[in-house]
């Protein structure tokens, strides 16, 4: 029998969504490397319409993360409008050429299974399978702690990483409890297996040893509120070296460079741009101040460090604050910026503190069970099944 051809498509929504679909992509190579024809594609890149229509998502992501009442106000709307049916109808008509572009490209590819990380790829997903290819399995991975209403509950199989969003998708959404599972927790394969020690990475980029260290990131854009955290920890009165991750966001980079310049001794102040190697400096730190990100969350989870919310933007990201601060325990929640400072003086005093979430990750972020791996199987049972299908016909 012909190997299944699986593809993997990647979509620029910050960086979340990349990130999720490369730790699929490492579980898949992995375990069924040599059994399926797997696929990799930029997939809106393929075409110069879907291409425009993505930068249209990047702005609408980056203008979320500015604005909770733009963010929040948006799925609310849509919530009103109608949800999935009022999606689906601005795509078949004020987005209709983004999404036929989209559908041209996913085509070109003859894939016999199409895996999506973001809503738009599983909508022109099952739009190629309504229109052209019927026997097309489409299979969505959500990266996100809950299940909000763009999520098109047609898609073949529906995969969360937490039961309540899983519970979420059935009771609220309309999904298909037997086409809709759970998995672990999952990571890239790089962050999983990244087992350096604090000290380690401390050295590695010349951190200094013996000093408190917060790591501040906000996305791949810096666009909340870490520029306003940052500046707050520069005036505390005790050792600390602050990381801050200026991601793409270069104006805030050049800013931060240029105070670490004039930091006073009890301060260090590393600014760093994007890197792919961000979960280093999260193992390298005591504790991360973030927006509620799905995926930085993780990854700094699966490095063992805690993690203070400093803000949330839309429903995914409060969802994400309220699961690991309030439910799993680990991490906190501080909206106010005076008070994350407050928060970082008393976990500096008070280790015992930062020793309790500790512990509460390694008891629901377990690196030996990477639900990547998981995630593979699933998609390998599904290609079996068609791989049976076609022998049988």
């Amino acid at each position: 029998m012909r190997k299944q051809k699986v593809l993997l498509t990647y979509i620029e929504s910050g960086m979340g969504h990349i990130m999720s679909m490369s730790a699929i992509a490492d579980g898949l190579k992995e375990k069924y490397g040599d059994d399926l024809e797997l696929i990799e594609s930029y997939i809106m890149s393929d075409d110069e319409q879907a291409g425009k229509f993505e930068k249209f998502i990047m702005n609408c992501v980056k203008s979320t993360n500015r604005s909770k009442l733009f963010g929040m106000g948006i799925f609310a709307l849509l919530e009103v409008l109608g949800g999935q049916h009022f999606m689906r109808l601005v795509h078949k008509t004020l987005f209709r050429r983004a999404t036929d572009a989209t559908v041209r490209a996913m085509r070109r590819y003859h894939p016999d299974i199409i895996v999506s990380t973001h809503y738009f790829i599983t909508y022109a997903a099952i739009e190629l399978k309504r229109k052209y290819m019927p026997d097309l399995t489409v299979i969505t991975y959500n990266p996100d702690n809950n299940v909000h209403t763009w999520w098109d509950n047609r898609t073949d199989l529906f995969i969360n990483n937490n039961i309540y969003a899983t519970e979420e998708a059935i009771r609220r959404r309309g999904f298909d409890k037997d086409r809709t599972h759970t998995v672990f927790f999952s990571a890239r394969k790089e962050v999983a297996e990244a087992t350096g020690t604090k000290a380690y990475y401390r050295e590695k980029y010349n951190l200094p040893q013996d000093r408190f260290t917060v790591m501040i990131a906000d996305g791949a854009y810096a666009s909340a509120k870490s520029k306003k955290v940052c500046d707050s920890l520069l005036s505390v009165d005790f050792p600390l070296t602050i990381v801050f991750l200026a991601g793409k966001n270069r104006k805030v980079f050049d800013y931060f460079d240029a105070k670490s310049k004039k930091t006073g001794k009890d301060i260090t102040l590393v600014p760093v741009g994007f890197t792919p190697l961000a979960y280093e400096y999260y193992g390298a730190s005591d504790v991360f101040i973030t927006k509620a990100g799905p995926n930085a969350t993780l990854d700094s989870l699966f490095m063992g460090t805690p993690v203070i919310f400093d803000f949330y933007a839309q429903p995914m990201e409060k969802a994400t604050a309220k699961l690991f601060s309030e439910k799993l325990g680990c991490g906190m929640s501080v909206f106010n910026v005076r008070k994350i400072r407050s928060t970082v003086e008393t976990l500096y005093r008070h280790p015992e503190q930062l020793e309790k979430m500790q512990r509460h990750i390694k008891e629901n972020v377990n690196r030996e069970k990477n639900g990547i791996f998981q995630i593979a199987d699933i998609i390998m049972a599904e290609a079996d099944k068609k791989s049976t299908a076609q022998a049988e016909n």
